[in-house]
């Protein structure tokens, strides 16, 4: 007989085996069953801890997550219990809720096509850190460049500046961030504590988290390059000891915005629906993101599981954050400690003049390619955007190149 499970946006359904099937076999008839059920896609999992392959049908109308749902199941109290950042990401196949400590993945990648719920996503997440956290344990750096999706939670005391829109700030903010964790360590160091949570159980000055979350990846590959991918990278590798974390997302998933250096980095992957195969093969190393429903649907990958989990995101309306964000500028808190991200004068210098040596090797490029352009120099260089621009400009004053 069938024994159904059913889920928040998806039917699974398995039977037990009567006949020896080579799996391809059946996985060569998915187009056949999609089309004898009338539904639009199939996926196919094997049931954990059975000899049986599960089929995951989607539902014609797929039951909405709440927040309260999940933060009302055990592992988001669990969570919240232990003093770890807990999100709110929805409900697999099985209707059971899905909750992460972001302390624990440390990092998360997000993407996902326009309209597959990537926004919504973010703010669940956003949401789910301010109902549990306040602002001397958790403070947050957003980076929106299109300006309409972080913007509205400007003002909450949690922010350690106001929402950052333009892209030739990030570099600099990035910068400030990699010394704050620098500092951390150092205080860490000095009361002989490995992390965060030890730091905060023997010092009366607690350190609250850190949590970075970035809108569009793909417009500060675009402009900072390979800059942007160092500082990066470097929080990513270094940052969960000192309290912290990045939510990365982009609508544009190609190896050059998630590359293979950064990814390797950042072991909790979403994806939600995706052009092709090419970009869920980018995200998740794998096929499925881009036969996914959209509104939410998407796939998990983390360390507790390497294998991509159906999961149907949270839904959390634009009114709901517009309340929270309220009752957060309603609050008359005690002055937060500062986190001073500006930079000192070795890093303005170096953030703001040409270094010789880069511009003397670009003389010798330009003797051999008189029509070198920034993009060029940027790779060859390992250079960022801006500063790729600034050493195009000297060369075409000195007349080693032709002006463009």
């Amino acid at each position: 007989g069938w024994v159904e499970k059913r889920g928040a946006g998806k039917d699974g359904s398995d039977t037990p085996e009567r006949s020896r099937v080579r799996v391809h076999s059946i996985l060569a008839r998915e187009k056949d069953l999609a089309l004898a059920i009338s539904t639009p896609s199939l996926r196919f999992e094997p049931v954990p801890g059975e000899a049986l392959l599960g089929l995951e049908v989607p539902t014609p109308t797929p039951s909405k997550v709440t927040m309260r749902e999940v933060m009302d199941s055990q592992d988001f109290r669990k969570i919240a219990t232990k003093g770890g950042l807990p999100i709110a990401l929805g409900a697999d196949a099985g209707g059971d809720s899905v909750a992460m400590d972001l302390s624990g993945l440390p990092h998360m990648m997000i993407a996902g096509a326009t309209g597959s719920g990537k926004s919504v996503c973010i703010n669940s997440i956003v949401a789910s850190m301010l109902l549990t956290k306040p602002p001397d344990q958790l403070r947050m750096l957003m980076v929106d460049p299109k300006q309409v999706e972080l913007t509205p939670f400007n003002g909450i005391p949690h922010l350690v500046v106001p929402v950052i829109t333009d892209v030739d700030d990030v570099s600099p903010m990035l910068r400030g961030l990699i010394r704050e964790m620098t500092r951390r360590y150092k205080a860490m160091a000095d009361l002989g504590t490995r992390n965060i949570s030890g730091y905060n159980a023997k010092s009366k000055d607690s350190m609250p988290f850190l949590v970075l979350i970035v809108d569009e990846l793909a417009d500060l590959m675009l402009v900072g390059g390979f800059e942007i991918e160092q500082s990066l990278v470097r929080l990513a590798q270094l940052g969960r000891a000192a309290g912290i974390h990045l939510v990365l997302a982009t609508q544009r998933p190609s190896v050059k915005v998630v590359t293979g250096l950064l990814k390797a980095n950042i072991p909790a992957r979403v994806a939600f629906a995706v052009a092709s195969q090419v970009d869920a093969r980018v995200i998740l190393d794998s096929v499925g993101a881009e036969k996914l429903l959209g509104k939410g649907d998407m796939l998990l990958v983390c360390n507790d599981s390497p294998k991509a989990r159906r999961v149907q995101g949270t839904l959390v309306l634009d009114d709901e954050i517009e309340k929270l964000v309220s009752f957060w500028l309603d609050q008359k808190g005690p002055p937060l400690p500062p986190i001073n991200l500006e930079d000192d004068e070795e890093d303005a210098e170096f953030g703001d003049s040409v270094d010789e040596s880069l511009v003397d090797k670009a003389r010798e490029l330009a003797l051999r390619n008189p029509h070198l352009t920034p993009s060029l120099l940027e790779r060859r260089l390992k250079i960022g955007g801006s500063r790729a621009e600034q050493i195009v400009e000297v060369l075409e004053d000195e007349g080693l190149l032709i002006p463009r």
